[in-house]
């Protein structure tokens, strides 16, 4: 094959090859590699300066051909044929440059953008997949530094912090894709949606003989309201449709064996948490550490004690996911272990339910026994003129949430 393409290469100039007129040139090549076409025409023909590039040289593709004419017609010939192959001839300063075609840098265009409702990180997270362009969401805060280091800091230095809290988002990419990102913006920068969460816990005394918690709750509720709560003692949860829970509270508030321990009332926004906590921040040890001079230093933390009641939201279309966490717990003085720290006894309740707007939903299923005994008589007759008591006292608690929603 090299030889074949020599021989034409030293026979284009020749009488056979020429027409009625000497500037007509004659070029037939079968299953000759690109880079060697483009050898033999521009070193026989064409007699320009020329560059080819790498990727040409390495192409394997082996082509077949048949050019006819001027050296123009045979140039735009060649030029027609590498267009095809994906190559293209670039006159740089007279020097011709046969390389791949490069795609043209697009124009870019910068879009500002200031949410309604949701926030800047959270639409760029989620949209960011689908775009080439760039998505800006970060502003850079120049903070001094007023802490002492190692390495001395000339006067007036900063620090550069990245936040992420910008109150606009800038993106810079193509225009088709800032129109289809000014289309998705309007569909996913919505108003979030809100829920008011109303509760009461009660803490509810009951025996042998009365039952769980729930079943005098069912037993409460049928006779002032008229509500059918079949089979809610087998159960630790009950939901209500009742429209306004007001009218529950106060059934169960009146039955003075339903104490009302707290009533929290949060309104919080879908994928928030919202936190209702009463009590006393006790100090507790921590970890004990060791100075350079081998001085032992016993930390302290702060741990919440008392009612804490929290509650995050998942807004949906049709209902709510809810997660409920419910914590009633106190500080007792140690008399095992480590004596001078105190023991955090509690009684927590953490679940997830759905709900839909307006629903009433019962919790419960956290009891506590507590037993004791004692004598009583008078204390100069003999013992077995005493008499014996015992006292077994058993509390439940019971939460009763109503979901509001609020919007979105």
């Amino acid at each position: 094959m090299k030889s074949c393409v020599l021989a034409l290469a030293l026979l284009v100039g020749h009488p056979i090859f020429a027409s009625a007129k000497s500037a007509d040139l004659s070029f037939e090549l079968s299953g000759v590699q690109v880079g060697r076409i483009v050898n033999v025409i521009y070193a026989d023909a064409l007699k320009t300066p020329y560059v080819l590039a790498p990727e040409l040289l390495a192409d394997q593709r082996l082509v077949s051909f048949r050019f006819a004419g001027s050296v123009q017609s045979i140039k735009a010939d060649l030029i027609k044929l590498l267009d095809s192959l994906g190559y293209a001839v670039t006159d740089r300063g007279g020097l011709e440059f046969l390389g791949p075609k490069r795609d043209p840098e697009p124009a870019l265009e910068a879009f500002v953008y200031k949410p309604r409702f949701r926030d800047v990180g959270y639409l760029a997270d989620l949209l960011r997949p689908l775009f080439k362009g760039q998505f800006t969401v970060n502003r850079t805060v120049v903070a001094p530094l007023t802490s002492k280091t190692d390495v001395p800091m000339p006067p007036g230095s900063a620090a550069a912090l990245v936040d992420r809290a910008a109150d606009v988002l800038v993106f810079s990419g193509e225009a088709g894709e800032v129109k289809k990102l000014e289309r998705l913006l309007a569909q996913v920068d919505c108003q979030v949606g809100e829920v008011m969460v109303r509760g009461v816990v009660y803490e509810v005394q009951t025996g042998d003989n009365t039952g769980s918690a729930f079943s005098l709750a069912a037993s409460v509720l049928s006779g002032r309201l008229a509500i059918n709560l079949a089979g809610a003692a087998q159960k630790n949860s009950i939901s209500l449709s009742v429209g306004n829970a007001d009218a529950v509270f106060s059934a169960l508030s009146s039955d003075s064996r339903f104490k009302v321990v707290t009533q929290p009332a949060l309104r919080v926004r879908s994928g928030a948490q919202a936190t209702f906590s009463v009590g006393q921040d006790v100090p507790v040890l921590g970890a004990m550490t060791y100075v350079s001079n081998g001085q032992p230093v016993q930390s302290v933390e702060y741990r919440n004690s008392g009612v804490i009641f929290s509650v995050t939201p998942q807004v949906r279309e049709g209902s709510v996911d809810l997660i409920v966490q419910q914590q009633i717990s106190n500080f007792v003085q140690t008399t095992t272990g480590v004596n001078s720290s105190p023991t955090l006894i509690k009684r927590e309740l953490k679940t997830e339910v759905q709900m839909r707007d307006g629903e009433v939903v019962m919790l419960g299923g956290l009891s506590e026994e507590k037993s004791g005994s004692g004598r009583a008589g008078v204390s100069f007759l003999p013992s077995w003129m005493h008499s014996s008591t015992r006292d077994n006292a058993k509390t439940e608690l019971l939460l009763v949430l109503q979901l509001t929603r609020q919007g979105g």
